[in-house]
């Protein structure tokens, strides 16, 4: 009961604020503070970097270890 109650209470809160997506204004604050969309972008860059090294390091040790040859 209590619970339908805070989801009407929700419901009338969005319908007072607008409660449309596109009445929120966009963020004007960067999302860690001290930092630029630069720095973030390079940041995922290197991480995405390691980990498909560890990927192709992994395919290498795979194959390695399952790959035999067929001697005709």
């Amino acid at each position: 009961m209590e619970d339908e109650e805070e989801a009407a209470k929700r419901a009338r809160l969005s319908a007072d604020n607008g409660g449309a997506l596109g009445d929120i204004e966009p963020r004007t604050t960067l999302a860690v503070p001290g930092s630029s969309c630069k720095h973030c972008i390079e940041k995922v860059r290197l991480e995405s970097r390691v980990k498909l090294e560890g990927l192709l390091k992994l395919i290498k040790t795979m194959e390695q270890d399952y790959y035999h040859p067929v001697d005709d």
